[in-house]
């Protein structure tokens, strides 16, 4: 007869197992997670105190991020010497690091020497070195270890040269160079080249930076968002083209554009302003069909040259604009009333400047502006100024902003209206802003428009009005700003209004500016 196992043998074979068990987890648990367990990381160590009072002492500022460590540094105009920034060793968190304008300060001994510690920061992304003009090409040999670092800006520092792009090309994680008013030339392209995250480049006043046939060779290599200051000449413009990654115009935007030229910009679909002269008037405006191509953009000035009447007119492209979404600002001349009407339809442009042909307009044909839904802001030339231009005005809802171009040379004075059409402009339920600055508006007129309650700024400079007058303006309870500069107004009339619109600033009329009368700041601040 077989005895049955003892408890104390249970008892060890229990343990047996739960030790094999643990064991065997403790086997297939990878080493990372064991030492996880077996030992946590200590907390990073703030800051030293000690040497945050050395930055205090140099005039530095700084921020700190959560565990007390400074990453940002801002060393701008002070008088530093390169021993000064052996301080940086004790930062090696810093992130961002501003040095602009050190040369520019006296007593200053700052030099290539001192980019020496600069080039000691591993976690460096951001630097600017601008308008330290003593630095050569030495000092950007210390900076080819920052391979973190994605903003440079070397702008005024025209010791430079284009030897200094070989440093440059080391530094691979760069995005944004900015080397304006430099001496670098075109020759740095092509070790500029070499950057595979180069998104924006800016070259305005270096030496020849010309768009041509041999730097858009370099060029196109680059993964270029954004090209700044780089000069072209027209027959260069279709050179853009072979730049695919452009987010931006590589000119100033206030150039003006041909519409055969377009072509060459449609791919930039960040485009957001264009002047555009049409090259054929408006006999063809097809050209400007292609702008539907551009969603983003939101002010365009276009050219229309002169025309006769009986000229043919192309109504292609005008009408196009009104598939452009984000189009907000539009500015076209010279126009008559079936381009007016043409571009009546782009319901979505809420700013309007028209230069029209006067020889083929009246102020009446502005009543197609009633189809502009969202137009807010509207200016016409002096010219149209007459009883029927305020009529028709008063007709346009959506009005908030009314001016007026003086044109060049300046007509020296508007055409005649009688105030009483002014009255006409309290039929604008949103109007905020009256620009009628050499406008004869007399007493009466002050009358009419003392009942435009919605306006925030009034211009009346010039203006034949007397100390009586004035205070039929005290119901603008909405008035921001009132100018009657050049006007026979005393200031104690205007003090006197002032009792009853205390939110407004009335502009000075009897001195340099100094006897402003300003609005009181417990309103303006609520």
């Amino acid at each position: 007869m077989m005895r049955k196992p003892s408890r104390k043998i249970f008892v060890l074979l229990v343990l047996s197992i739960t030790v094999a068990g643990v064991a065997y987890v403790w086997h297939d648990t990878p080493e990372a997670e064991r030492s996880v367990v077996q030992q946590q990381a200590p907390p990073p160590e703030p800051t030293a105190q000690a040497t945050l009072q050395r930055l205090k002492q140099l005039g530095a500022r700084w921020k700190r991020n959560q565990h007390g460590q400074v990453y940002w540094l801002f060393l701008k105009r002070l008088p530093l010497a390169d021993d000064d920034l052996t301080v940086l060793k004790e930062l090696p968190e810093v992130q961002t690091l501003t040095l602009r304008g050190v040369h520019t300060i006296k007593g200053n001994h700052f030099t290539d020497d001192g980019l020496r510690y600069v080039g000691q920061l591993k976690k460096l992304r951001y630097l600017d070195l601008s308008v330290n003009y003593q630095l050569t090409d030495a000092g950007m040999r210390h900076l080819e270890s920052l391979k973190q670092l994605e903003h440079l800006d070397l702008s005024g520092c025209r010791r430079f040269t284009d030897a200094s792009g070989k440093s440059l090309a080391q530094l691979t994680s760069l995005r944004t160079l900015k080397l304006r008013q430099t001496s670098l030339t075109p020759d740095v392209l092509t070790a500029l080249s070499q950057l595979p995250e180069l998104k924006h480049l800016a070259v305005k006043y270096s030496k020849g930076m010309w768009l041509n046939e041999n730097t858009i060779v370099p060029l196109e290599k680059m993964p270029l968002e954004e090209l700044e200051g780089m000069l072209i000449k027209d027959e260069n413009l279709p050179l853009i083209a072979q730049m695919k990654s452009l987010k931006s115009l590589p000119f100033e935007q206030d150039r003006s554009i041909k519409d055969d030229q377009l072509s060459y910009l449609t791919h930039i679909r960040q485009i957001k302003k264009l002047n555009i002269v049409l090259t054929r008037g408006t006999s063809d405006t097809s050209q400007l069909i292609q702008l539907q191509a551009l969603p983003e953009l939101e002010t365009l000035s276009i050219s229309l040259g002169n025309s006769t009447e009986g000229d043919p007119l192309d109504r292609s492209g005008l009408l196009a604009l009104a598939k452009i979404p984000a189009l907000k600002e539009l500015g076209i001349g010279l126009v008559n009333v079936p381009i007016l009407e043409a571009i009546s339809h782009c319901t979505q442009v809420q700013k309007l400047n028209l230069n029209v042909d006067t020889s083929q307009f009246q102020p009446t044909d502005l009543a197609y502006l009633k189809e502009m839904s969202r137009l807010k802001d509207l200016t016409v030339q002096i010219a149209l100024v007459s009883d029927d231009l305020w009529a028709t005005l008063g007709q346009v809802k959506s009005l908030e902003e009314i001016s007026f171009n003086w044109g060049w040379p300046p007509q020296k004075e508007p055409p005649p209206f009688s105030m009483t059409s002014l009255k006409q402009l309290q039929n604008l339920p949103r109007l905020k802003g009256l620009d009628l600055n050499g406008f004869p508006v007399t007493d009466e007129g002050l009358g009419y428009l003392g009942q435009c309650r919605t306006l925030e700024r009034l211009g009346l400079n010039n203006a034949p009005i007397t100390n009586a007058g004035l205070l039929q303006l005290r119901h603008l309870s909405q008035l921001k700003k009132l100018s009657f500069y050049g006007s026979k107004i005393d200031r104690e009339p205007a003090e006197e209004l002032h009792q009853f619109i205390p939110q407004c600033q009335i502009e000075d009329n009897w001195c340099c500016g100094c006897m402003t009368i300003y609005a009181d700041r417990r309103l303006t601040q609520k």
